[in-house]
């Protein structure tokens, strides 16, 4: 069976020899959600058009279920759900006819629009014309008429902007439910912390280029980055000994009473052991989650050296 995206040595280069992509490779298998991470102009949103055929690629294929992208089938086409900065809605319109009018092209029966404005908490702006909209509630049309028809294949860039944090949150829990169905998922967003929620695969873009992939697990071991553990004493460690378990255990000394582990649980146990044995009293030890933006900062600064 064809996958659902595959780019194999995808260039873009815009009028003006802006190369926006130099040689992506990507595969997307059914029911992964893959984030694409990275900073301002590293090709996140070029890549999300080549994917949905809005763009050609200079060099290389795109192909979503095995056909070319750009000349998708419309059937395939329809599988599609998709949520880009246009948004794709009409301010002229009044937000239930936005529904109605996605539903019609995609075939869909119109008692859906009632169910997804009732459980999005839009039935009472049905009327409303999407022009005198905020921000955060296009934001919710748009990301209704990317759901509308219960795609195959999610594409996002930027589900969560413009969200407060009550919507931000359903936004999140829908796309992992989607994941949970066995639906594809390809999301960009700057909101790293709601990449590692929903995302099973995270890619970083950088100049066009991706510069690692993998899952949380898989990062942390190509970038080094382990678990962290905070060691609280109760008083400033006596410099012979600071030097003796600097020697002999990896950890680094923030301030007087503070040591930072970041190793296997069995060093810390140890180390504490040891503190403990040497008269060093510890108040308080506290893991240290490692999260997407922790390796995302340290993904950039091994890219700069």
């Amino acid at each position: 069976m064809n996958v659902p995206v595959l780019l194999q040595g995808v260039r873009k280069v815009y009028s003006g020899r802006i190369e926006a992509l130099k040689g992506v490779d990507l595969v997307l298998t059914e029911g992964e959600a893959v984030g694409i991470v990275g900073p301002n102009g590293a090709g996140k949103t070029t890549l999300i058009k080549l994917v949905l055929g809005l763009l050609r690629p200079t060099a290389g294929s795109v192909k979503v279920w095995g056909e070319d992208a750009y000349s998708l089938p419309r059937l395939l086409r329809q599988k599609i759900g998709l949520l880009l900065e246009e948004q794709g809605i009409y301010g002229n319109l009044t937000v239930e006819e936005n529904l109605l009018f996605w539903a019609r092209v995609y075939g869909v029966e119109p008692a859906r629009i009632g169910e997804l404005l009732q459980e999005w908490e839009l039935k009472e702006k049905s009327k409303d014309l999407v022009k005198r909209l905020s921000a955060g509630m296009r934001q919710k049309l748009a990301i209704l008429k990317a759901l509308v028809h219960h795609p195959q294949l999610l594409v996002l860039d930027e589900p969560t902007s413009n969200l407060d944090p009550a919507a931000r949150k359903k936004v999140v829990e829908l796309l992992q439910s989607y994941r949970a169905e066995g639906k594809t998922l390809l999301v960009t967003s700057h909101d790293l912390f709601d990449i590692e929620r929903v995302c099973t695969r995270i890619v970083l873009l950088r100049r066009g280029r991706i510069v690692v992939q993998g899952t949380m697990e898989e990062l942390q071991r190509k970038l080094g980055v382990g678990r962290e553990v905070r060691i609280l004493v109760s008083r400033k460690l006596p410099g012979p000994l600071a030097a003796e378990l600097t020697k002999r255990f990896a950890f680094r000394l923030v301030g007087d009473r503070e040591l930072i582990v970041s190793d296997e649980q069995a060093e810390t146990r140890a180390l504490v052991r040891e503190l403990v044995e040497r008269g060093i009293d510890v108040d308080r030890v506290e893991e240290r989650r490692v999260t997407l933006e922790d390796l995302y900062t340290n993904i950039l600064k091994e890219d700069e050296k």
